[in-house]
């Protein structure tokens, strides 16, 4: 037996959340049934499952058979693909999971599995805190810690991906583990200025995807559905069995503590209860695993060329993807089944569509129908994008261009056989706008045939009363159509709903930004001293800013262009990052081939244009595209020069700064803008807080303005998923918010620092623990963040706040000290019985560094050396 503690990880979570999984119906599995070592399947349970789900009785040598099959099918090198496609598979001899009817499923949860490579040997082992079985198979797990656990979940997340997956010993086990989860029993963090890739507290959920996994929040989006949730009611009996069986006292159960942590209402219970809901887990296996072929651009240097390397990807839906998809299907079962999704920018809509096609094809499957699928976009770039992500994804693609090649697919009822998994046709509507009438849908074959088009960034370009929106509705009158947007048309002549009916679903910007999926964007006007030379140069201090004869005018040109370039050069010295790129937003198309013509004479920085123009050659046309991959995927040139393109619809995550030369209005401003909002780390690890714009045109009003009319409109639309908790504040924020942040870390410094004194500090932190170290490692580090931004922003008045020096000392200081209390820590467990004389030397040699005799109270001393210690 343990020794008996009632407060420790396993009384406080593991237990409880055990409990937690037969609530929702799972079984208990006792280590002692029979494994097979290879796959670590427990025997019993998955051929009593296959043979339910099969029909049949199976003979042992058959279940050895399957088990060999599969133990060959998990040593590929292919991120467990050919895995997931048997256990997801349909259509084999011998079906391994029932994904029709949930319940001959056979769900169980067993702790402390070892996943182990030498038989007889925990050696070369790990142990995932709770294992859930599907039929048998470990297909997920679930590792907990308890609350305030020191280094929060990161901890968690480093062990996973530089322990765990680095080992190739356990790739085959990563290719069977499809979900893999991490919570320490506390609610996410909300403060404003922490960092969603470095959250500490809460509840995340991921699929093995190599060197780059990462992990997701999940953020219950049903309202009431933990406190509506039917639980299975567990006797005390069936509890302290559990615990029994995990070598611990039954008594453990009695205590109060105990008792508060069985509580469904714990963070880690919610997030098992929305994320291992039966029927939710069985959808999240189906259909939200996608395996990826991503081709990585490189520049070969001893070629001189650059070339391509296929990196093969594992992803796993977000949980908005997850809530749109299911919101979908309901939808589906309704009278007017046209709706739109408004997800923020960089939420990831195209993914969300790719994943919405395998859910819609089965449900219409059902029914006997078949489903083809549309993917309308209105810009040859966005095609390509599209293309390239659908591709990727494993789908075949057809690209559609004219009205006469729309008219050949519409008039499909069915795909070409195809052994991938769907077909999408990208349409590009660009040119077919053009055109006075679009084909209609004819069912020659006398098939039935369900068209969905997904609609890409359906606030453009669709006009309500333009021939092409009535055309493109009525091309199929039976057609079911799925707006996406980030920005919906608000006006009361171009609302986005009244053309594709009601939200399906929404995501905003406040849920993005905490989830890490999108940035704050820090706006900063051009500086007055900056602005009153531009304003010398041209005289024009009388003149309309706005005037195309200023802002076209060679000397206009000059001023701007000479103010970005030293800007944004001094904007990567400040950040120590060259790999950092921008934009510059113009005014019109002159304006654009003068400033790129600019940085070609006179520029230190590279440029590229990216325009749209009716005199473009074809070789402008093509270098018009290669600059804009280049941008993205070789880090060159340095900034772009644009007009209209690429505002909208073009994703980079090292696009970073954006100099606004003229001020796109209502869906348009926040579409530009959201254009450096992607997270960024870069190669030596530095993660970006924030996207930045520089505003030459002061873009408040317009942003006020815009962020009160989407305000009303979800006003408007509440209803009883919550949405009344969704909030579009903060997306843009300046130096004023920063000083309001930088005032908040001071005060909170303050309660540890009461004193400025470097000496006084380095004493005091001998009583200070090392999660109270890290706290204030945290805010020192927020400060120096704080200094960086004053510095970007030019806010001297607010910089000269800040001793870098000071700042950095005290850093200094404190990570001196958690160091040393890691190594001591570290040392003083490596010890074994200290019962000799070198033992006693090691820690002399600690004590004569400042450790406490509190520190070693903890360890397994005798009297006679505790004394000893202490006598040293």
């Amino acid at each position: 037996m343990k020794e008996y503690k009632h407060f420790n990880e396993d009384t406080r979570v593991k237990f409880p959340a055990t409990i937690q999984f037969l609530r929702l119906g799972y079984d208990y599995q006792s280590l002692k049934g029979e494994i097979d070592f290879h796959t670590k399947i427990f025997i019993k349970r998955f051929k009593s499952a296959l043979e339910k789900i099969n029909g049949r009785n199976f003979e042992m040598r058959e279940i050895v058979l399957l088990l060999n099959e599969l133990d060959e099918l998990l040593k590929n090198n292919d991120l467990g693909k050919e895995f997931y496609s048997r256990l997801t598979s349909a259509t084999d001899d011998v079906k391994l999971i029932d994904f029709e009817n949930i319940e001959n499923n056979d769900f169980a949860v067993v702790d402390e599995l070892s996943f182990n490579i030498k038989e007889g040997t925990p050696k070369g082992s790990f142990r995932p805190d709770i294992s859930i079985l599907i039929n048998g198979m470990p297909l997920a797990f679930l590792e907990v810690k308890h609350p305030d656990n020191s280094g929060g979940i990161q901890v968690e997340f480093e062990r996973m991906i530089n322990e765990r997956l680095k080992n190739e010993e356990y790739k085959k086990f990563f290719n069977m583990i499809q979900i893999i989860s991490f919570s320490n029993n506390m609610e996410y963090e909300e403060a404003d200025d922490d960092i969603a890739e470095e959250a500490k507290a809460g509840s995340f959920y991921t699929t093995p995807n190599g060197q780059d996994t990462t992990f997701s929040f999940f953020r219950e989006d049903i309202k009431e559905y933990h406190a509506k949730y039917k639980l299975k009611e567990i006797t005390g009996e069936e509890i302290k069995y559990v615990v029994r069986d995990n070598g611990y006292y039954p008594d453990e159960t009695d205590t109060p503590e105990f008792q508060t942590n069985l509580s469904d209402m714990t963070p880690c219970n919610r997030f098992i209860t929305s994320f291992f809901d039966k029927e939710r887990f069985m959808y999240m296996l189906r259909y939200g695993i996608m395996f990826l072929t991503e081709n990585k651009k490189y520049h070969n240097e001893k070629t001189g060329k650059d070339e391509e390397i296929p990196i093969k990807q594992k992803h796993i839906m977000r949980y908005p993807q997850f809530f749109a998809t299911r919101a979908i299907i309901r939808r589906m079962g309704e009278k007017d089944k046209n709706g739109i999704i408004w997800h923020t920018q960089g939420s990831g809509k195209t993914a969300l569509s790719a994943y919405a096609v395998r859910v819609i094809k089965d449900f219409f499957a059902k029914k006997k129908v078949n489903t083809r699928f549309f993917f309308i976009v209105d810009r040859i770039d966005l095609m390509t994008q599209a293309t390239t992500e659908f591709v990727n994804r494993g789908f075949a693609v057809r690209n559609v261009n004219s009205r006469i090649a729309f008219a050949k697919e519409l008039k499909k009822p069915l795909d070409d056989k195809y052994d991938g998994i769907g077909t999408v046709c990208i349409v590009n509507v660009q040119k077919l706008m053009e055109e006075s009438k679009m084909p209609q849908v004819a069912n020659e074959y006398n098939v039935k045939c369900q068209r969905i088009f997904f609609i890409d960034e359906a606030h453009r370009s669709y006009t309500v009363h333009g021939e092409f929106f009535k055309n493109l509705m009525t091309c199929d009158r039976n057609g079911i159509y799925i707006a996406m947007t980030g920005t919906p048309l608000l006006t009361k002549k171009e609302r986005s709903n009244l053309k594709f009916g009601d939200y399906i679903h929404k995501y905003f910007y406040d849920k993005s930004i905490a989830d890490g999926y999108t940035l704050r964007i820090k706006k900063e006007q051009i500086d007055t001293a900056a602005k009153t030379e531009i304003r010398e140069n041209l005289d024009i201090e009388n003149k309309d800013l706005d005037s195309k004869d200023v802002y076209e005018s060679n000397a206009y040109v000059d001023s701007v262009s000479r103010y970005i370039e030293k800007d944004f050069r001094q904007f990567r010295l400040v950040n120590s990052d060259y790999t950092i790129g921008g934009m510059i937003v113009c005014r019109s198309n002159k304006q654009a081939k003068d400033i790129h013509e600019w940085f070609k004479k006179n520029g230190v920085l590279t440029a590229g244009l990216v325009m749209s123009d009716s005199d473009n050659s074809a070789d402008q046309n093509k270098i018009n595209t290669q600059n804009q991959i280049n941008f993205r995927e070789n880090g060159y040139p340095d900034i772009l020069v644009v007009h209209y393109m690429l505002t909208t619809g073009y994703d980079v995550r090292r696009l970073k700064k954006m100099y606004l030369l003229r001020g796109p209005h209502a869906q348009s401003l926040l579409q530009t803008i959201s254009r450096v909002n992607r997270p960024y780390k870069n190669p030596s690890g530095k993660v970006y807080q924030y996207g930045y714009i520089v505003d030459f045109v002061d873009i408040e009003k317009e942003y006020n303005n815009t962020l009160d009319a989407y305000i009303k409109e979800l006003e408007a639309d509440m209803n009883e998923d919550g949405d009344s908790e969704c909030s579009l504040s903060g997306l843009v924020i300046d130096k004023e918010d920063i000083k309001k942040k930088f005032d908040e870390l001071s005060s909170e410094l303050k309660k540890f620092i009461p004193v400025d004194n470097i000496e006084v500090f380095v004493t005091m932190m001998q009583y200070f623990n090392k999660e109270a170290l890290l706290k204030i490692r945290k805010i020192l580090t927020g400060i120096k963040d704080c200094s960086v931004e004053f510095k970007l922003s030019r806010a001297d008045e607010y910089s000269k706040l800040i001793d870098d020096d000071r700042v950095n000392k005290y850093l200094r200081a404190v990570n001196d000290r958690i160091s040393f209390i890691n190594l001591t820590t570290q040392a003083l467990n490596t010890l074994d019985i200290m019962n000799n004389e070198e033992v006693v030397h090691i820690v002399y040699e600690f004590i004569k560094t400042k450790v406490t005799i509190l520190d070693l109270s903890k360890f397994s001393l005798t009297d006679t050396e505790f004394e000893k210690v202490k006598d040293a």
